[in-house]
């Protein structure tokens, strides 16, 4: 084998490293697209697959659920509770303009709230996985995103996303993120295959939130 031909097999072994772990830790969130806390990612659903959640702070709950299209097309919507009374369904989607690979990261296109049952927001989304269990997350948009927002990942025990050895720490994501007005602080941790608890700060409401996600 030439040395040519050892970096193109390196380079597509790394590819799909990538793009497994991009998708063990495809997950919603608050808003129903795949995201993080309360911003969107670059990450998106592959075709045939689905997302479903619910996320809880006090006085107020959102279910949320998203499905991966064909043609890289992510739809996704959620509906918030107060107090016990339902608000208005948002519907989201998000267009995958690349996959994630070892030296390009993921970039993503979408609208949130396309009815405008509250405010219509479009944004674009970059995401890229570092050395040492890092990936970053930046984006730019219109409506409650005010312009940037950003996040930084940590994965702690990534190695069992390839190992599956019984017990040891769950692989966990820990997120800090500015979603355009507030940072958020969180963490992901994964109790079984597709199963996710979140749990973390919402800087703008003061309060702690918790979750609970599927993603097959």
């Amino acid at each position: 084998m030439t040395n040519v031909q050892r970096a193109a097999a390196l380079i597509l072994v790394g590819s799909c490293l990538l793009l497994g772990e991009t998708t063990a830790f495809a997950a919603p969130s608050t808003s129903g697209a795949t995201g993080l806390i309360r911003i969107p990612t670059a990450d998106s659903l592959r075709p045939g697959h689905f997302s479903a959640g619910y996320f809880y702070w006090q006085d107020h709950s959102t279910a949320v659920a998203a499905a991966g299209l064909p043609a890289g097309l992510e739809v996704s919507a959620a509906a918030p509770w107060y107090k016990g009374a339902t608000g208005n369904w948002t519907v989201n989607a998000k267009v995958a303009l690349t996959q994630e690979g070892l030296l390009l990261p993921a970039i993503a296109i979408g609208a949130e709230d396309i009815g405008e049952q509250n405010q219509r927001s479009y944004y674009a989304a970059v995401s890229k996985a570092l050395p040492f269990g890092f990936r970053i997350h930046v984006g730019a948009g219109t409506g409650r995103f005010k312009g940037m927002f950003g996040a930084v990942e940590k994965v702690l025990n990534p190695t069992s996303l390839r190992k599956k050895r019984p017990g040891g720490f769950p692989v966990t994501s820990l997120i800090v993120e500015m979603d355009g007005q507030k940072m958020n602080y969180g963490a992901r941790m994964s109790l079984m295959h597709g199963v996710r608890l979140d749990a973390g700060w919402l800087g703008r409401e003061q309060r702690v939130y918790l979750g609970l996600t599927y993603t097959n």
